[in-house]
């Protein structure tokens, strides 16, 4: 009995880094009936020579055209129209296949002749094929609710029968990064049952900074809502929300949006309409109530808790915009603090006003990140924050007494595109350990309250 055919389709662009790798765990699979289809958008780097290297290696089981396309979903349709095989796989030029993969697959498709479509285990990886974790796969009769939640399907392990997908129409072209979701979506609803998971690792996933996974995360949020909204009728806030989790790692370094606090509440905006009216009031309830959004400022983030709490180190991550270099400087350059007693406030004023005559000054009128703390029981006092600008060394100020105080962070201290300053206090407390009735573990130092620069 002759082998099923598989065709294996590859979207690529500007993927010469990671491309032969790529395509040689495809082509060197143990599987015999097997060709790969690379639909290159035209890409500007090695990778059109890297495929003529590799055509010439394995002959007319590699094809490819390179041509204009209108993104990842257009160049799938297009090799997906160019393949021959019964059964396909989808595998962009950055994953991995494991060894064995194809075999597997088919095996289980062969098995059982109702099956449209089987997925399997996978492991994120980093650009130098380290891994990262694993992928949250689901088995296939997880209920179809339950991508509400989440993904559960690493797009790389999936294999497919061809005609379900002619059925299906193939990708939809007007998304952008969302077109393996909606896919997975239209197959559990269109196929119930048809679907088998196959409880091995059938591939790695690539994530670097370049990705679609990195790159487009705002993308990614809105078309996943908008995605479900239609096929579910209404979208879990979730994917908002992790949205949010995921700047609140980096902000505002990187790609990041101008203003934070900004671009989520338009977001929340944008996508209000694919919510249900409870959805609506957890979103709001959970943006207005989360203090790293209400302390954000385009200039500086503050990595505190969700409820404005410090931890054991207090970063403060600035854009680089904020931190001025080479400045001459009128009064001190180090840290101050100021506490809630009248030598604090007439400390704060002091601060204050020098800030405010500086406008007369030549230069950037900006000088100090001013935040504004509260030291509350059960730390006792003092409270010692150990404080370090970029590369200078640690100053360290002291909280004598409970209450409110204000730190005043020199900006120009902290230089560079991952402008950093970190706040390490001497002591901590746990909930859990403080309150027999508290379920929360976190070490917790200070609050931080707001966040100004002066």
């Amino acid at each position: 009995m002759n082998p099923t055919p598989v065709s294996v389709v590859m979207p690529s662009l500007n993927q010469a880094a990671f491309i032969e790798a790529a395509a040689r765990s495809v082509l060197q699979q143990d599987y015999p009936a097997l060709e790969l289809v690379v639909a290159d958008g035209g890409s500007t780097d090695d990778t059109h020579s890297t495929l003529e290297r590799l055509s010439q290696e394995f002959g007319d089981r590699l094809r490819w055209q390179a041509a204009p396309d209108s993104g990842p979903a257009n160049a799938v349709n297009k090799a997906l129209a160019l393949a021959r095989g019964g059964i396909v796989g989808w595998l962009n030029a950055d994953d991995l296949y494991k060894p064995g993969a194809i075999a597997a697959a088919v095996a289980a498709l062969q098995a059982d002749p109702s099956l449209v479509m089987v997925f399997g285990e996978a492991e994120h990886i980093d650009e130098s094929d380290r891994i990262i974790d694993r992928y949250p796969t689901r088995p296939a009769t997880t209920p179809v609710a339950h991508f509400q939640d989440g993904c559960f399907i690493c797009q790389p392990t999936v294999f497919l029968r061809r005609r379900a997908l002619g059925e299906l129409g193939g990708l939809d072209e007007t998304l952008s990064t969302a077109f393996d979701f909606d896919l997975w979506l239209r197959i559990f609803l269109t196929f119930p049952g048809r679907i088998a998971h196959l409880p091995r690792v059938q591939a790695q996933s690539r994530l670097h900074p370049g990705c679609i996974t990195r790159r487009l995360r705002r993308t990614i949020a809105a078309e996943s809502v908008r995605v479900l909204a239609r096929h579910l009728g209404t979208a879990n806030p979730h994917w908002l929300l992790t949205y949010v989790e995921e700047q609140c790692q980096s902000y505002p370094h990187g790609d990041a949006p101008a203003d934070l606090k900004q671009d989520v509440e338009s977001l929340a905006a944008e996508l209000a309409g694919c919510f249900s009216a409870d959805g609506r009031e957890l979103l709001r309830h959970r943006l207005t109530t989360d203090a790293r959004l209400r302390l954000a400022l385009p200039e500086a983030f503050a990595a505190v808790t969700a409820d404005g709490w410090a931890s054991a180190t207090l970063r403060i991550r600035l854009r680089q915009a904020a931190a001025v270099p080479g400045q001459r400087w009128i009064g001190t350059r180090q840290p101050l603090v100021a506490a809630a007693s009248p030598g604090g406030r007439a400390l704060t004023l002091l601060v204050r006003l020098w800030s405010r005559l500086r406008r007369w000054l030549p230069g950037d009128r900006r000088s100090y990140l001013q935040i504004a703390c509260v030291h509350a029981a059960p730390l006792t006092s003092p409270l010692a924050l150990s404080i370090r600008c970029g590369q200078q060394a640690a100053d360290c100020c002291v909280v004598s007494r409970h209450g409110r105080f204000s730190l005043f962070l020199p900006l120009s201290a902290a230089v560079g595109p991952q402008a950093e300053i970190e706040i390490i206090p001497n002591q901590v407390f746990v909930p859990g350990v403080v309150d027999e009735q508290s379920s929360d573990w976190r070490e917790l130092s200070f609050r931080v309250e707001d966040m100004t620069i002066i």
